[in-house]
């Protein structure tokens, strides 16, 4: 039997949070992710979202008799992506090891920003106190990660790496001001690829539809509707140039990439519920095997996830989080 390869959603919107009645069902987090792998633990940006996914790891710690050991990996540093990093309960366990990863423009430049983003006046606990193990490493344009039992480690150029091993390919984009990271998680035959923060191009992104190809789940930036992409939605600016996609362009990229499943994902904050529901039944209209996202949505890499996008509704929601 294969090990566990799953992912779980604690976070999907964009921009800032949004508590409301009018979030309850996709929930108002930002941007995080948990992929397990066996029991390897990677998380995918620290937006809101990791706030509660750091106290899960926390009793899970507990249970074990062992403290954490975490692989954070971060998109880009834009603030709806770190701004849970402050409250990130494994990071103030001592003996607990976190190592942080993300895009930075020179070795320590990741670091930096995060030093910056708990610094006073605007927040009283400096990253440096912090009681955790941390290491914090800026990543390249391109590059491999080996996961191994207790970390990841970058792979040196043209390593051989074996190929039971569990990998994230890295690949850069510049379809979000300032850039953004996609990743590419690979374990045996299995891959999920992650592309937040990240606006379609005419006929489709190229080089995303390449690093993207085959791969089991595809989780889309799909912030916009076409209208209000476009400037046509009442009251909306156009949000063209801002770096974000429409269900359209992730249709276009999952359809010509030729993955499994397309999970539409980094919803907009002003979007109720209703809004994120009709978009995702638009978009399968598109794309089938699509779901949009929503906090506590659990998905196996590489299973049997197709009957979830044809299921309906909220209960259908919730029993295609159970596949």
């Amino acid at each position: 039997m294969k090990e566990p390869f799953t992912v779980k959603f604690w976070g999907v919107r964009g921009s800032h949070p949004v508590p409301g009645g009018q979030t309850v069902r996709y929930g108002g987090n930002t941007a995080c992710v948990e992929v397990r792998l066996g029991e390897r633990i990677l998380i995918l940006d620290a937006g809101t979202g990791i706030i509660p996914l750091g106290r899960e790891l926390a009793r899970r710690a507990a249970q074990a008799g062992q403290p954490p050991a975490v692989t954070l990996l971060l998109s880009h540093l834009h603030h709806d992506h770190i701004q849970g990093f402050p409250f990130f309960v494994p990071a103030y366990l001592p003996g607990a090891r976190l190592q942080v990863f993300g895009p930075g423009t020179s070795p320590d430049g990741l670091a930096r920003v995060l030093e910056a983003n708990q610094s006073q006046p605007t927040f009283p606990v400096a990253l440096a106190e912090m009681p955790a193990d941390k290491e914090i490493r800026s990543l390249g344009a391109v590059g491999t990660l080996v996961l191994e039992e207790r970390g990841a480690r970058l792979a040196a150029a043209g390593e051989a790496v074996p190929p039971e091993a569990a990998l994230v390919r890295i690949h850069r984009s510049h379809a979000h001001p300032g850039g953004v990271h996609i990743y590419r998680v690979e374990w045996g035959e299995r891959s999920l690829v992650y592309a937040t923060d990240t606006e379609g191009y005419v006929g489709g992104d190229r080089q995303l539809v390449e690093f993207a190809r085959g791969g089991d789940l595809l989780i889309h930036d799909a912030q916009y509707a076409q209208a209000h992409y476009r400037g046509q939605m009442l009251g909306m600016p156009s949000t063209q140039g801002y770096g974000h996609s429409t269900p359209e362009m992730a249709c276009e990229v999952a359809a010509a990439a030729g993955v499994g499943t397309l999970v539409l994902f980094h919803h907009e904050p002003s979007y109720a519920d209703a809004a994120i529901a009709a978009l995702e039944d638009h978009a399968r209209a598109r794309f089938p095997q699509t779901l949009a996202a929503f906090e506590g949505l659990e998905l196996p890499v590489g299973g049997q996830v197709g009957r979830a996008a044809r299921l309906d509704g909220a209960a259908g929601l919730r029993e295609a989080a159970q596949l």
